[in-house]
């Protein structure tokens, strides 16, 4: 059982857009507060005091038994710095400046790997809202 943590509406976790990018850096350093395919979370409760809302917790492990990818913070922290090395000037801040992001949050990321071939895809975001309460609870 490994447990990370979210802030987030007193109503639930913000869902993903399961159409949106895919793009770590850019979840991470553009696109706070808008919906991403990944749902951030981190290793400790404390990394996220700073954030405001409803503290909630999540076990990677029933996430990951339902399939779905969990990047952890150790592989988060890896990717940025592989993208960091391969990037170009403009690039290569942009990540770094995800990678100090990430690196303070203590951030993990959860990646969905819901079939939506079957949902219109005005109504995916909807549908992953209530797919995705089940993994959190309040604390």
């Amino acid at each position: 059982m490994t447990i990370h943590y979210r802030k987030d509406s007193p109503n639930g976790i913000t869902p993903p857009n399961p159409d949106s990018i895919r793009d770590i850096v850019s979840h991470i350093t553009k696109h706070r507060g808008m919906k991403t395919a990944y749902t951030s979370v981190s290793e400790d409760q404390n990394a996220i005091k700073h954030i405001s809302g409803q503290l909630y917790k999540t076990d990677s492990s029933e996430i990951i038994l339902d399939n779905h990818k969990f990047i952890t913070h150790p592989e988060l922290t890896e990717a940025l710095k592989g993208v960091i090395q391969s990037s170009q000037k403009a690039d290569k801040v942009i990540a770094s400046r995800a990678f100090q992001f990430a690196v303070r949050a203590k951030e993990a990321l959860i990646d969905w790997q819901f079939d939506l071939s079957k949902t219109d895809r005005k109504e995916r975001i909807s549908w992953c809202y209530e797919h995705i309460q089940k993994y959190f609870s309040r604390i």
